[in-house]
């Protein structure tokens, strides 16, 4: 049976990969933080172990005995008053200790989770990118962190001599996420009447990554990046799906590029005044307004054998979570 540490595994994707971890027969170690909302992980058979990927001794000690690592560990924020220190450099040094830590126990492969966000955005929504393309410069925080935790880990698995493969998901939807991330946020409001952004963009379902990251312990090729997606769905579309599931028919949110500027600059001002996060912020308009994300995910389907559901059965599992979990009207 093999042993594998999850880091973030009371999150979306690491719940979900706890689970498809448990079902194939794996011994699973699930490291969560003490302050983590367990709700993800209610009536799993297991025993988490409390750390933190920021905590290099609670990772010497949940990583003994282990053969596989997951880092599915990520700060899923968008926008922060001080987004250096609260969302990339945390990325940066929990990359680093996992390596080190795995390093030391002798772990022999490790897949780390970072996004199709690092692969970047097309101008045209027929132009699909590939592994080959990486995000340069990225202004949103987010980003910024993924890209270089991802190269660290990529660069670290070289030199510390451990098997690094990296998975990189579109946008991922489905149950249990208890946090509700910034995707599953988006098409909770777009279902609840609020508009769809303008371009295309690829859905993919949870459980689906959580496969992929399995099929990548035995057949992802060390060093190498694979982007895990399911189809590439226009705005148009997406609409479509919206109104057959809740006969509600949103509308494309356009506009000038300098418009969404000043709107995201006032939602940060709100946001730094009131405390939260806002709804659109300058980075994000930067980084994305007028592209598409869109991707051949042939590589996944070719390498790992990873075939992802369609966009209909994506949206129908998360709008019944959503209502199960009370974040929709039934």
């Amino acid at each position: 049976m093999t042993r594998a540490l999850v880091t973030g595994a009371s999150g979306h994707l690491g719940a979900n990969l706890v689970r498809e971890l448990l079902e194939q027969g794996w011994d699973v170690v699930p490291l969560v933080r003490v302050t983590s909302r367990l709700a993800g992980l209610d009536g799993l058979d297991v025993r988490v172990r409390f750390g933190d990927v920021l905590d290099r001794a609670s990772l010497d000690a949940a990583m003994q005995g282990c053969e596989v690592v997951f880092h599915a560990a990520a700060v899923h924020r968008v926008w922060a008053e001080d987004s250096e220190r609260e969302i990339v450099v945390p990325a940066m040094v929990g990359t680093r200790n996992v390596l080190e830590a795995a390093a030391a126990a002798g772990v022999r492969r490790l897949i780390h989770t970072s996004s199709c966000n690092t692969v970047g955005f097309s101008p045209h929504a027929d132009e699909l990118l590939a592994e080959d393309h990486f995000m340069e410069d990225p202004h949103l925080p987010y980003i910024r962190a993924k890209v270089r935790s991802e190269r660290l880990a990529l660069r670290l698995g070289r030199e510390l001599g451990v098997d690094v493969v990296v998975l990189n998901p579109t946008g991922i939807l489905g149950p249990h996420d208890h946090r509700i991330t910034p995707t599953t946020a988006f098409l909770r409001d777009v279902l609840k009447g609020g508009p769809v952004l303008p371009g295309s963009q690829n859905l993919v379902h949870v459980r689906d990554v959580a496969r992929a990251h399995v099929l990548a312990v035995e057949r992802g090729e060390p060093g190498e990046r694979y982007l895990v997606g399911g189809a590439n769905v226009t705005a148009e579309a997406l609409i479509g799906h919206v109104f057959e599931l809740t006969g509600r028919r949103p509308r494309v949110l356009r506009g000038p590029r300098w418009l969404f500027l000043a709107v995201g600059w006032a939602m940060e001002r709100v946001a730094r005044m009131r405390g939260g996060e806002p709804a659109l912020s300058v980075d994000l308009v930067r980084d994305a307004w007028g592209r598409s994300a869109v991707f051949d995910t042939s590589r996944a389907r070719d390498v790992l054998g990873f075939v992802g559901r369609g966009p209909r059965e994506v949206l129908e599992d998360t709008v019944r979570w959503l209502e199960a979990a009370g974040e929709l009207p039934a």
